[in-house]
C-alpha cells in the first residue's frame, strides 16, 4: 500500500481526515473545484486513493467514479465520518452545504433526500460535540490542543515546510480542532483572549524559527524558503491542497505562504516580522 502521502507531510496532520471530508462534499456540484490546476487535480486523486487504502474502503477507488459523482463522494464522506471523528467546523461545514444542496440542487428527488438526511446527520454529530466541549470546559479543551500543537512545532514535526508554513500548518490544524472549536462557540471576550494568546504563542516559535527578534523583519523570501529535503514536494503540494481556498485578494498572506507555485500576491510584504506575518494570518484565518 502506497501512504507516502500519510506518513509523510501527513502524519503531522491530525487535521486531515476531517479537511479530506469537506473536500469531498464541498465539491458536490461546485464547478470551482473541477477547475483545479493538474497537478493539484493530481494531488487529490493521490491523497484520495491513499486514504481508500488506509481505511479499506477499495470499492469507493473504482476509476473515474470519485470525481464527478454526487453520490461516491456523499457515500465517502459518509463512511469516513463514521470512522474517524471530525470535528465541530467539519461537521458544520459539511452539513450546512448538504442541506443547501437539498434546498437548491437540480439533482433527483433520490438524491436531494441523501443529502438532506447526512446533513441533518452531521448537524446533529455538531450540535453532540459543541455540548461535549462545553461540559468538558471550552478553555480547558483549547488549552490542551494548543499545548499538543505548538509541541509539535518545537518537535520539528513541520519542519518540512517553510517557515511560514510551519506556522499556518499550526494555525490550521488549530483552527480545525479543539482550540478552533472553542474560538467559534465562544463569547466575544473570550475569543478576544484566544486570539491575543495565539498571537503571542506563535510569534514567538516563529520568529525562534529564523533565530531572530519577533519585531525583526526578513525578505519573504526567507519565511517562503522550502527546506531541501526528502519528500519536498510532498510538503509543498500538501500545502497547496490545505490553502487551496485561500483568495489571493482577501487572504494574500496565507495565499502567498500554501501556493507556492504561484508569484506572491499583490498584498503580501515583501519585507515583515514575525509579529506582522503572524498578525496576518491569524487575521485572515480566525474570522466572524
Amino acid at each position: 500500500m502506497n501512504t507516502r502521502l500519510l506518513e509523510g507531510p501527513g502524519r503531522a496532520l491530525e487535521s486531515l481526515h476531517a479537511r479530506f471530508m469537506v473536500d469531498l462534499v464541498l465539491g458536490i456540484d461546485n464547478p470551482r473545484q473541477h477547475a483545479l490546476a493538474p497537478q493539484q487535480q493530481q494531488f487529490r486523486e493521490r491523497l484520495m486513493n491513499e486514504i481508500v487504502a488506509q481505511t479499506q474502503l477499495r470499492p469507493w477507488s473504482a476509476a473515474g467514479l470519485f470525481s464527478d459523482n454526487p453520490a461516491m463522494r456523499l457515500g465517502l464522506a459518509e463512511k469516513l465520518a463514521s470512522q474517524f471523528d471530525p470535528g465541530h467546523l467539519a461537521l458544520t461545514r459539511m452539513s450546512d452545504y448538504l442541506l443547501i444542496l437539498q434546498a437548491k440542487s437540480h439533482a433527483s428527488v433520490e438524491l436531494r433526500q441523501q443529502y438532506g438526511l447526512i446533513g441533518e446527520q452531521f448537524s446533529l454529530r455538531a450540535g453532540h460535540k459543541h455540548r461535549a466541549l462545553t461540559q468538558r470546559g471550552l478553555m480547558v479543551q483549547s488549552g490542551l490542543h494548543s499545548d499538543e500543537v505548538f509541541t509539535r512545532w518545537h518537535a520539528g514535526q513541520y519542519d518540512g515546510w517553510s517557515l511560514a508554513g510551519r506556522c499556518y500548518v499550526a494555525l490550521e490544524e488549530l483552527r480545525w480542532g479543539a482550540f478552533g472549536d472553542t474560538w467559534r462557540l465562544a463569547n466575544p471576550e473570550v475569543r478576544a483572549l484566544l486570539k491575543d494568546s495565539l498571537r503571542t504563542m506563535t510569534a514567538q516559535y516563529l520568529a525562534e524559527g529564523i533565530g531572530a527578534a519577533k519585531e525583526t523583519r526578513h525578505s519573504y523570501h526567507q519565511w517562503l524558503a522550502s527546506p531541501t529535503s526528502v519528500g519536498l514536494m510532498d510538503h509543498k503540494e500538501m500545502l497547496a491542497w490545505m490553502g487551496s481556498n485561500c483568495d489571493a485578494v482577501r487572504q494574500p498572506v496565507c495565499w502567498s505562504v500554501t501556493q507556492t507555485w504561484q508569484p506572491v500576491a499583490l498584498g503580501m510584504p515583501r519585507l515583515c516580522s514575525a509579529t506582522r506575518l503572524v498578525d496576518a494570518m491569524i487575521e485572515e484565518l480566525f474570522t466572524e
